[in-house]
This record gives structure tokens, C-alpha cells and sequence, in this order.
């Protein structure tokens, strides 16, 4: 019954499926229509919801801390992306900017001396969760004292430098105005001057002051896991009310809260949300099932069990549309560290295109996901509102052209073992390097793997768990092939880490005094044009070029990306979930319907 499931969503798919690209795609899964999903709609419509209810979840990783500045594993934003609320709102869907708890603002650039500043006002209803208000002092201090001081938050403080034309690196600073209002001073024009200063890490100068004082050290204590809940103080909308490692968190909520809907009732509606400790997928499926889960992330293999009976009353399954991340493959690009045979073949785009072209994207989908991901072939996605889809690569599936390539390069198998030479006799064979030990994830490299193998390229599957890789890819450099999952940038801004060759996660060569190869050279000064330049024209112009080299170079190997779905109780109201969309607009809106 579940192969005809299976066989069934395959099929129903594949009647949906459109016509290539002129990029030569294999093909594009259309999910908008598959029986038995819904999917939100736009622009959203919150209904009038009522109080109470207990929202019912799961995580997977206990936080080490829930202090921002000293946590830099991430693992505190599973409770600061509900306790602590930011400044401005992006919405994906209209690409456009919004305040949240900034009312109003205004972009003041002076072209001639090319400086810009951004004056802002901080709305004058909100309150800190212990009753104090909050003012522009708080933000003001907040960046003064905590993002502008390196020895406190130095992943902060580095994020204040602006580079200047000469090269040369200045801070943006912030200035009090008035009660409610600041504004930031950027000593040249950005891009994008929002995105620069967004944040939801300010904290509470009332509170965080005193500890200040008392050195580092008790910052870094402070916000820890044993430290008191009461002490969390926030403006999210929503508290920590108790935290079990390694079996439930349970946030209630802030009564002090600012957001009100539409009606003037004050939100969240939902008094709790409770997250039970689940790091194993499979259990969290049958939580679901059981009804001791709101809400269920579907993987490919789950559709044949859950989509028969969703919408019936009980769940239903949301389509949330193309994912945010996609899979890639990455080679090393280190001449430091790599034997110069390898260096040369990893760095030749044409070994890497011929890697693409032996690629069986389609077969990969249909064995792994159950059809439910469509081919990768860009870097960027188009919730980035400068993507150019003529920027994708033509290096589709096509093992003769792979070996076309590979011949053009001299790579020759002439001992007749089966695996090509160079011209020294060297073998073209490297690991290939995975976090990841789902079995979806090794069925679908040992694809990969087996088409290199029937064309003379031999690679060796290396698993490793985190510790090991982050050594490798930011330390001792000693790797050839890496599985990354890259995530979708919205703004030409974000990954200067990665795509700058100064970056300490430029895998390929990282923490570059001067950048080595001719592609890093073009990325950097592509970089810094598009970001420093407020006409949204030449932006457009120079991300284009950004993007082409990406895929020209073959710097990534794109792989797939997967469509997202989510299975929930049909209970709950205001759910409107997406890839890009958070549930109930981050459990703000969220309720649970009254039965009849």
C-alpha cells in the first residue's frame, strides 16, 4: 500500500510538472496542486482570535545558554526569537521593509559626501516584561555598550565596520535624539541601511547595566541555563517560564506585550507553548500521529502515510512552497594545504563542470524524496528581489559531456584500473566530506558517487560529526570535497562571510590577506559594489554579474532543494505557515478555534 502511495504522488506530480526552462532543466515540479495540501494566501488575513491554549511542539537541541552574546553555538534563539523582538520587519512576499518596534523611519543620504544616516522613532507603547518602559536609552545603550564592545560581543562589534573607498574600515555609530528617537550615522552610503542596524538582541539596560559593571565574566554567566526565568526580561511576546534539559521548555505569555490585532486585543492569544525534547524524527512522527504534537515538518518519506488522511478534520497538510536551503557540493581551493595535482584539478572549472553534468538530479528526487524537490542549478532563490534566473548553470545531467571535459582537461585512465590520471600519473580521486548521517543523505551521495565512478572519478563517502568538520573547514583546512547546505540569501549583504575571500567561512580558502585566485578577486570588488551604492539599478547590474561568476566558476555545485511542508491539528487558527512564514506569525497570532 505505501510503494502505491508513493507511486501514486509520483505520478500525480509528474502530470503537474512544466515544460524546461531554456537552461535545459530537467524538469520543475509545479507542487501549488497537489490533492490534499493547502497552502497560505496573500497578502495574510489574520482572523479575530480568542484566548488561551497550549501549543504543543518539539526541538531537537538543548541550548547551552540563552545569552546571545557569549552562545555562539545559535542555540539561545530557540528562546530569544520569543522573548526579544526586533526593530524592523522584511516581508519576503512584497520584498519590502516595515518598522516593528521602530514606528516610523526615514533615510537621509547626502550624495556629495557620500554619508547616510537613518532616523528612526521607537514606539512609545511598549514595555519591558517587568513593567519599565522602554526608550530610545535603551537602544542607544544597547549599542554602545553591548554590540560596539568587542570584548563582550566581538561577532557584534565586527558587524559595525563599514569599509571605506581607501580600503580603510570605520564604525556606524547611533545617537540619541530624543525619548523615543535615534538615528544611525554611516560614515558612506549602504545598501541597505534597515538590514544593517536590524536586530533582536537588545536587551534591557536596567537590567543587563549592573551586570555589565561587574565585568565580563558576569555577562557571559548571565542569561545562562540555570539562570532564573523571572530574570529573562524581555519584549517578546512571550516569557520563559521553565526549561527541563533534555525534556521539555515551556515560554507563557507576556502580559506586557506591545502588538495588539486589528480589534485592539492585545496579543499572543495563546497562554503557552510547550516544546518537548525529540531529537529523533521518527518519534516526533508518531508524537504527531498520537496527538501529543500541534504540528509535524513532513519529509519526503512521510507523504504516503500522512497525506490519505490529511484535511479530513483532523491535520492538515501546508505546502509551504520551495525551501530556504538547497544542498551543494564544494571543492577545496587551497593551494596552501592541498597537494598541487589536486589544487589544480579543483580549482580547473571544467572538473567541476563535469562533476555537475554527472549528476542524476531527477533520478536523486524521485529515489530520496518521494519527487518532493525540484533540481538546483543557481546559488541565489528568488525570495532575493535581485535574483536573475539567466544566471543558472547549463551543467545539467549529461555524462558524455562530462566526459568531453574531462578529456579537454588530459585526464586519461591509462593503467586501465578503471580511475583517470593526469598527466603525472596522479589518480582523480579525493572524500567526499558529510556531516550528516540520515540515510536519505547517503543514499543520494552514493548516487553521486557511483554515476563519478562509471566515468573514472573515484570518491570515497567521509562522515564526520560536527566537532571534526568545523576543524577541518575553519583549522586545519585538510579536506578535498565537502556536502554543505547552503542557505538562500535575501540580501546581496548577507554571507559576506562566505562569499568574501577575507571571510572566515570562505570554505574554499579562508581569512585571505589578499584574495588568490581570479574569481575571488571579482567576488570582492563585485561585493563591495553592490553594497555600497543606494541606486537599486546598479545593485541589480552588479548582482547579476555576482551571481553569473558563481555558477560560471562552478565555486558551488548545486544539488537539489527540497519543498517544505508542514502537517498541523486542524484545530488551530492563524496558522498561515510557509517556508518563509512562521507559524501563526511566530505563535503571535495563533488560536486555538473554540468547538462547537
Amino acid at each position: 500500500m505505501k510503494k502505491a502511495l508513493t507511486a501514486l504522488l509520483l505520478l500525480s506530480l509528474a502530470l503537474i510538472s512544466c515544460k524546461d526552462p531554456e537552461w535545459k532543466e530537467e524538469y520543475n515540479w509545479d507542487v501549488s496542486s497537489i490533492p490534499g495540501t493547502k497552502q497560505t494566501s496573500y497578502p495574510i488575513e489574520w482572523e479575530k482570535g480568542n484566548y488561551g491554549g497550549t501549543w504543543r511542539d518539539t526541538y531537537s537541541d538543548d541550548p547551552k545558554s540563552f545569552n546571545p552574546f557569549s552562545n555562539l553555538d545559535g542555540s539561545y534563539t530557540i528562546v530569544t526569537n520569543l522573548i526579544l523582538d526586533y526593530l524592523f520587519d522584511y516581508n519576503l512576499h512584497t520584498k519590502e521593509w516595515s518598522g516593528n518596534m521602530v514606528e516610523s523611519y526615514n533615510v537621509v543620504t547626502d550624495k556629495k559626501n557620500d554619508t547616510m544616516e537613518l532616523h528612526c522613532r521607537l514606539r512609545d507603547n511598549i514595555y519591558w516584561s517587568d513593567g519599565v518602559k522602554m526608550t530610545a536609552e535603551d537602544v542607544v545603550w544597547y549599542f554602545n555598550n553591548i554590540e560596539n564592545n568587542a570584548e563582550i560581543y566581538p561577532l557584534g562589534e565586527q558587524g559595525l565596520y563599514i569599509t571605506m573607498p581607501d580600503g580603510s574600515r570605520k564604525k556606524y555609530t547611533i545617537e540619541k535624539t530624543g525619548e523615543y528617537e535615534f538615528k544611525y550615522k554611516f560614515p558612506r552610503i549602504v545598501s541597505e541601511p534597515l538590514l544593517v542596524v536590524n536586530t533582536g538582541t537588545i536587551v534591557a539596560r536596567h537590567i543587563w547595566e549592573p551586570v555589565l559593571k561587574q565585568g565580563k565574566k558576569a555577562v557571559e554567566a548571565f542569561w545562562g541555563v540555570n539562570t532564573p526565568p523571572e530574570q529573562l526580561v524581555g519584549n517578546g511576546a512571550y516569557l520563559l517560564d521553565k526549561l527541563v534539559p533534555g525534556e521539555r521548555i515551556i515560554f507563557k505569555r507576556n502580559p506586557n506585550y506591545w502588538k495588539k490585532d486589528a480589534w485592539g486585543q492585545k496579543l499572543p492569544y495563546l497562554d503557552r507553548i510547550v516544546l518537548s525534547y525529540t531529537p529523533d524524527p521518527n518519534s516526533e512522527l508518531l508524537k504527531f500521529q498520537k496527538g501529543e504534537i500541534e504540528a509535524y515538518a513532513l519529509r519526503g518519506q512521510d507523504f504516503p502515510t500522512l497525506l490519505p488522511e490529511s484535511g479530513k478534520g483532523k491535520f492538515d497538510i501546508w505546502n509551504g512552497g520551495k525551501g530556504s536551503t538547497y544542498t551543494a557540493l564544494l571543492f577545496n581551493h587551497n593551494g596552501d594545504v592541498l597537494p598541487e595535482y589536486k589544487f589544480n584539478l579543483f580549482t580547473d572549472v571544467r572538473f567541476k563542470q563535469a562533476v555537475s553534468c554527472l549528476i542524476d538530479r531527477a533520478t536523486i528526487i524521485e529515489q530520496t524524496t518521494n519527487g518532493l524537490a525540484e533540481p538546483q542549478y543557481s546559488a541565489i532563490g528568488e525570495n532575493n528581489r535581485y535574483f536573475d534566473p539567466e544566471c543558472a548553470t547549463d551543467c545539467t545531467y549529461n555524462p558524455e559531456r562530462a566526459k568531453e571535459l574531462l578529456r579537454e582537461i588530459g585526464l586519461d585512465d591509462t593503467d586501465g584500473d578503471g580511475i583517470l590520471e593526469d598527466k603525472d600519473g596522479n589518480k582523480v580521486s579525493f572524500y567526499l566530506l558529510t556531516g550528516s548521517t540520515d540515510p536519505v543523505t547517503h543514499d543520494y551521495l552514493n548516487i553521486i558517487i557511483s554515476d563519478m565512478e562509471k566515468v573514472g572519478i573515484k570518491a570515497v563517502l567521509q562522515t564526520a560529526d560536527f566537532n571534526v568538520i568545523a576543524q577541518k573547514l575553519l583549522h586545519t583546512l585538510d579536506w578535498d570535497c565537502y556536502l554543505a547546505g547552503m542557505g538562500m540569501p535575501t540580501f546581496p549583504e548577507q554571507w559576506y562571510n562566505i562569499w568574501l575571500s577575507s571571510g572566515n567561512l570562505h570554505y574554499w580558502h579562508p581569512k585571505q590577506k589578499t584574495p588568490v585566485l581570479d574569481w575571488e578577486k571579482k567576488l570582492d570588488r563585485l561585493y563591495n559594489s553592490q553594497i555600497y551604492t543606494y541606486d537599486q539599478d546598479e545593485i541589480r547590474k552588479n548582482y547579476s554579474v555576482f551571481q553569473k561568476t558563481i555558477m560560471d566558476e562552478m565555486i558551488i555545485i548545486p544539488i537539489f532543494r527540497r519543498y517544505s511542508f508542514l502537517a498541523a491539528n486542524s484545530a488551530w487558527g492563524n496558522l498561515n505557515w510557509s517556508s518563509h512564514d512562521s507559524i501563526g506569525d511566530n505563535y503571535r497570532y495563533l488560536f486555538k478555534r473554540i468547538s462547537e
